[in-house]
């Protein structure tokens, strides 16, 4: 299974079917499964993505997502792409095929968005695509839909914590980027989580993006961005940015 799950379709029970009425006027939902194939009798683990198999790196079950715990259930939040009938087709699950679902909830933007949230990294992405796959969708989760000025974020992102970072969380930095490239700071902004108001990201009017972390600072001057997303991650960093 990939780390960020892959495409899926949801299958009901015919009986069940009714209770789907009106669930398209929400664009995502969680989805609670039983994970029938995992452990139940194993309370620490070491995360998937922590090389260092030693006992320092063992964290107990309810501090991580992993599937092996005393009740084995999974919880994913996945957009609806189409209902057909008692199905729904959803942009990607992190089940294996065959998992029995539990339940289906929406949602609720006014209940379940917590942008304010932190998290302390556990492990490191395997790769750098394997980053780029985890910011794109943390970016489009933030701005709605796949731009070249997102991609664009992406790649200043990614190359930042692939060169500067080893890969890992850029946790705690400040980012200070051009006011007039708005799409480019939803990108920054879903990615890193930094606000005006906290502020951890300052706007100023130079065509450029700078990083600052753990006392190192990183200023990145931006090329004319390609004309679409697929163009920006086809193109070599120095098309984009010097």
């Amino acid at each position: 299974m990939p780390p960020l799950g892959a495409p899926a379709r949801i299958e009901l029970l015919p009986e069940f079917a009714p209770g789907l009425l009106k669930l398209e006027k929400n664009s995502h939902v969680w989805v609670l499964a039983w994970l029938n194939a995992a452990e139940r009798d194993v309370l620490q683990v070491i995360p998937r993505g922590v090389t260092e198999r030693t006992p320092e790196n063992l964290h107990g079950v309810f501090a991580v997502r992993s599937p092996v715990r005393p009740n084995p259930i999974g919880m994913t939040a996945t957009r609806i792409e189409r209902i057909e009938g008692a199905s729904i087709q959803v942009e990607r699950l992190d089940f294996l095929d065959g998992t029995p679902v539990v339940d289906i909830k929406p949602y609720f933007t006014s209940r379940d968005l917590i942008f304010a949230a932190r998290n302390r990294q556990v492990g490191r992405p395997s790769s750098r695509e394997a980053m780029r796959e985890s910011l794109i969708q943390q970016a489009v989760n933030f701005h709605g839909e796949l731009c070249a000025e997102l991609a664009l974020g992406v790649r200043l992102v990614e190359h930042f914590r692939a060169e500067a970072l080893d890969l890992n969380d850029a946790e705690g930095v400040k980012v200070t980027a051009p006011l007039a490239r708005g799409c480019l700071l939803d990108a920054l902004m879903g990615m890193l989580r930094v606000s005006p108001g906290r502020g951890d990201l300052r706007l100023h009017a130079a065509n450029q993006v700078i990083f600052e972390h753990a006392g190192g600072r990183v200023a990145y001057e931006l090329r004319a961005a390609p004309p679409d997303a697929a163009a920006v991650f086809a193109a070599a960093d120095s098309a984009l940015f010097y």
